[in-house]
C-alpha cells in the first residue's frame, strides 16, 4: 500500500459515518447480516420468511461479512446494536476496497507505476464507487469478485477469470453471466488453442457456484434452490424487470457510464489509451464493452448493474494519462494537457464531496428512527415516570420509512415493540395497539382507514432537488452570506405520531 491507497480507505470510510443509513435494495442482505448475528440458528426469527421480497437472494455474502463481524460482537464495547451496522457496512467497504488496490497493484505490475498512479487518482476520487463499496447492495457483494477476475485477466490468467466470473455469476449477480461469455470469447481471441481449458474453466465455477450456493441458501431458505436461477427467470425470462422502469438502448453509454466515470476526461482518456496500446489496453477493455453494449438490450437499467466495468474503463483512461504524462516535457501541449487532467481530477473530487453531502439528505426512514429515539430519551430525563409508559409502546413503521433506513439495526431498544405490517387488513384490526406512528402520510387516519386521535410529535425533512442560487439571489449570489445552504431543497418527508395522552 501506498498513502493514495490509505486515503482511499479513509475515504470509504467517510462516506460511511457521513450517510449510515440504507436503502430498500440494501435491506435483505443488511437484515440477513442483522438476522445471523442476533438469532444465529433460530432461523424461524429471520426476517426473510416474514418479508420474502420477489424473489430469493443468497446468504452466502451475508454469511461472510457476519462471520468477520462476529469478533467485534463478542468483544468489542458496541454503544448499541445501531453501532453494529457501521462495522457490518465497514467490513464489506474493506473488501470492496481491497480488491480495487489489489487491481491497483496488478495495473503497476503488468502496464507501470505511471499508469498505476493516474489509475488511483481516476477510480478513488469517484462517487459512486466509494459511495456504494460500504453497501449492501447484491452488486457489491459481486464487486471484489469481479475485480480479482479483472486482475487475472490482465495478468494473462483468463481461464481463473473466466472460473471466478462464472462462480459469481450463479452466486451473486445473474446478469454476470453477459460478462463471463464475453472475457471467454475475448481470451480465445487472444489464445486460440484455449478452448478446452476455457470450457473446463467455466464449468468448474458453475459447478463451485451451485454447490455452494445449493448447500448454503438451501438451508437458510428452507427448500432447495440456487436463488440467481429464480432471479435469471423473473427478471430475464418473464421480464418481470422491467416493471421497475425502462430505459432507452443508449442509457447505459449516455447517462449511466457517464455518472458512474464522472471525470468527464475519462473517456476521451480511455480512447487515447486503446489507441496508444491496441493490442493490451484494447484486448482488455474490448468484453466489459460488449457486456454493457448486450446489456443494454434489457429494458430495465440501473447503474449498478454494470459497475463492474468502471474499473476497466479508468484503466483504459489511466494508460492514456500516462502516455500524455509521460510526454510532457518535450513539447507544451503535453505539459498544458496534464495539468487540465490534474484539474479535472480535483473538480472529480470537489464533485464528489456535493454528491456525499446531496446523497446523506436521503435516508429519511433512517434519521425518523434517531429522532424518535432521541425523543424517548429527553422525555425519559425530564420525566422519569415516561420510561414505564413507554416500555412496551408499538412504534408502526410505514413501507416509505422502511425503504429509505429504517433497518432492523436500527431498531435497537429492547423496551419498544417495532412494527413493519404492510398488509392494510391487518394494519386496521391492530390500530387500537399501536401508539406511535412513523410514516410518509401527512394524514394518520389514511393508514388504518378511520379517524384516529393522533398528534404530530415531530417529523424528518430530506432531500427535495436542488435549486440554483443565482435563480434565488440573481447573479450577485456569492456576495450573499450562506448562500450554499439553500442549495439543496430539503421537505417534510417523514411524520412522527403518537396517540393523544400517551
Amino acid at each position: 500500500m501506498d498513502l493514495l491507497d490509505v486515503l482511499f480507505l479513509v475515504l470509504i470510510i467517510v462516506h460511511l459515518v457521513v450517510s449510515p443509513y440504507t436503502k430498500v435494495e440494501e435491506s435483505f442482505n443488511l437484515h440477513a447480516v442483522h438476522d445471523l448475528l442476533i438469532h444465529g440458528r433460530d432461523l424461524q426469527a429471520y426476517d426473510h420468511f416474514e418479508f420474502p421480497g420477489v424473489v430469493p437472494r443468497t446468504f452466502i455474502g451475508a454469511l461472510v461479512v457476519s462471520l468477520l463481524a462476529k469478533p467485534f460482537q463478542l468483544f468489542a464495547p458496541l454503544s448499541s446494536k445501531f453501532a453494529l451496522q457501521y462495522i457490518c457496512r465497514g467490513i464489506l467497504g474493506v473488501i470492496n476496497w481491497a480488491s480495487i488496490v489489489s487491481l491497483r497493484h496488478t495495473v503497476s505490475k503488468v502496464f507501470g507505476r505511471s499508469t498505476a498512479l493516474w489509475f488511483a487518482l481516476f477510480q478513488y476520487t469517484q462517487f459512486h464507487t466509494t459511495y456504494y463499496a460500504s453497501r449492501t447492495l447484491p452488486n457489491m457483494f459481486a464487486f471484489p469478485l469481479t475485480m480479482l477476475a479483472t486482475s487475472f485477466l490482465i495478468s494473462g490468467k483468463s481461464a481463473k477469470a473466466v472460473a471466478l466470473l462464472a462462480f459469481t455469476t450463479i452466486v451473486f449477480r445473474a446478469e454476470l453471466l453477459i460478462l463471463t461469455a464475453t472475457v471467454a470469447v475475448s481470451s480465445l481471441f487472444r489464445r486460440p488453442r484455449s478452448l478446452g481449458a476455457i470450457i473446463f474453466a467455466g464449468s468448474v465455477g458453475v459447478c463451485l457456484g451451485i454447490a455452494a450456493s445449493g448447500l448454503v441458501d438451501s438451508y437458510f431458505w428452507d427448500f432447495p434452490l440456487v436463488p440467481e436461477f429464480y432471479g435469471f427467470y423473473f427478471n430475464a425470462i418473464k421480464g418481470q424487470s422491467a416493471n421497475w422502469g425502462t430505459e432507452p438502448w443508449h442509457s447505459y453509454f449516455s447517462l449511466h457510464l457517464p455518472k458512474l466515470l464522472l471525470n468527464p476526461v475519462t473517456i476521451p482518456l480511455a480512447l487515447i489509451g486503446v489507441y496508444v496500446d491496441l493490442q493490451r489496453v484494447g484486448m482488455t477493455l474490448a468484453p466489459y464493452a460488449a457486456f454493457v453494449c448486450i446489456y443494454s438490450l434489457q429494458p430495465h437499467k440501473e447503474w449498478r448493474f454494470i459497475v463492474y466495468v468502471v474499473p476497466v474503463f479508468v484503466l483504459a483512461a489511466a494508460v492514456g494519462a500516462a502516455w500524455i504524462s509521460n510526454r510532457m516535457q518535450k513539447k507544451v501541449i503535453y505539459l498544458a494537457t496534464t495539468i487540465g487532467v490534474l484539474a479535472c481530477v480535483a473538480g472529480t473530487l470537489m464533485i464528489s464531496a456535493g454528491m456525499l453531502a446531496v446523497s446523506s439528505t436521503n435516508y429519511p426512514g433512517g434519521y425518523a428512527v434517531a429522532a424518535f429515539h432521541e425523543g424517548l430519551d429527553q422525555l425519559a430525563a425530564r420525566k422519569a415516570a415516561v420510561a414505564d409508559v413507554l416500555a412496551n409502546v408499538t412504534v408502526h413503521f410505514d413501507i416509505p420509512s422502511c425503504m429509505s433506513g429504517a433497518t432492523l439495526f436500527t431498531f435497537s431498544r429492547d423496551n419498544i415493540v417495532y412494527d413493519r405490517t404492510e398488509d392494510f387488513d391487518e394494519l386496521k384490526n391492530m390500530a387500537g395497539d399501536i401508539g406511535v406512528l412513523v410514516t410518509f402520510e401527512k394524514k394518520p387516519d389514511t393508514i388504518f382507514g378511520r379517524q384516529q386521535d393522533w398528534v404530530e410529535t415531530g417529523n424528518v425533512r430530506a432531500f427535495a432537488g436542488l435549486a440554483a442560487p443565482w435563480r434565488q439571489y440573481g447573479p450577485r449570489f456569492w456576495q450573499r452570506e450562506g448562500w450554499w445552504n439553500d442549495i439543496v431543497r430539503l421537505e417534510e418527508r417523514v411524520f412522527i405520531f403518537a396517540r393523544r395522552g400517551l
